[in-house]
């Protein structure tokens, strides 16, 4: 088996003094100078842009001239670390659909949801140093790793028990006034809890809304009417930019709201 390697530092190692079709012939492929333009061209390079100077590139170009690069070598095994680092969304999508092409085996490390949604078809998880695999897509294992953790959290409250105090003697009067505050405070924590258990439904349908369409604009973006016209494609590209920030601030939302349907449960008197 031969492998290549891509992560951050990748960016370093690339020869400034090479031209970006020069550095393209260091991987050792054996492709020819057409084969390896029709490949830049893939990664944003066309024409005369393959002649440009790797040290006059930004950072984002760097990272595509080392993606190619280590896309177009000979190996049958990728390690990608954190790949979409540098790269603006049309570079990532052409990425995935590289990617998806590509025949051999690979493995990834990375923090972008979108990413690896589109990519990943097998999950290793690393929990308490121990590498448990889940075999399925990346949105199968945000479902079932929200669920697991929703019935662990109740099967932790079903199993605390209040330690034992010893037992005061206090006049009538008092107990009854303990009891009528805790079911006051109980009755404050379930209306607190329905409040909040309805705001998480409603993330959830939020959610699935702007991921429904996120897959549209992706759609769009892929259709030659659309990348054929350039006002077009940058207006459905700020569209999908848009839709992928909101997207990301109603997931941070919804783990928020999670989060605090767990402690208010907690809080409940069973």
């Amino acid at each position: 088996m031969e492998e290549s390697f891509y992560a951050q530092h990748q960016l370093e190692a690339l020869n400034l003094n090479n031209n970006v079709l020069d550095e393209m012939k260091e991987s050792g492929s054996g492709k020819n100078d057409l084969e390896l333009r029709s490949l830049l061209g893939c990664f944003l390079f066309s024409g005369d842009e393959v002649e440009k100077k790797i040290k006059v590139l930004s950072g984002g170009e760097k990272a595509r001239v080392a993606l190619a690069k280590t896309i177009v070598s000979k190996a049958n095994f990728l390690l990608l670390d954190e790949p979409t680092n540098h790269l603006d969304i049309h570079s990532v999508d052409l990425l995935i659909e590289a990617l998806n092409k590509y025949e051999g085996s690979i493995v990834l490390v990375s923090h972008d949801r979108y990413f690896i949604s589109r990519i990943a078809n097998k999950i290793w998880e690393i929990d308490h140093h121990k590498i448990r695999e889940f075999k399925g897509s990346y949105a199968e294992w945000e479902d079932w790793k929200a669920r697991k953790e929703l019935a662990e959290a109740k099967e932790q409250k079903a199993k605390t028990v209040a330690a034992p105090v010893a037992e005061k003697k206090v006049q009538p009067e008092t107990r009854v006034d303990n009891g009528t505050q805790r079911g006051a405070v109980d009755k404050e924590l379930k209306k607190e809890l329905q409040k909040h258990k309805n705001r998480f439904n409603q993330l959830e349908e939020k959610i699935a809304t702007l991921n429904k369409k996120l897959t549209g604009l992706e759609a769009d973006l892929a259709s030659p009417e659309v990348y054929g016209d350039k006002n077009k494609f940058l207006a459905t590209e700020t569209a999908y930019k848009n839709v992928s920030a909101e997207l990301k601030l109603a997931n941070n939302e919804y783990e928020t709201a999670f989060e605090k349907l767990m402690e208010l449960e907690s809080k409940i008197t069973p």
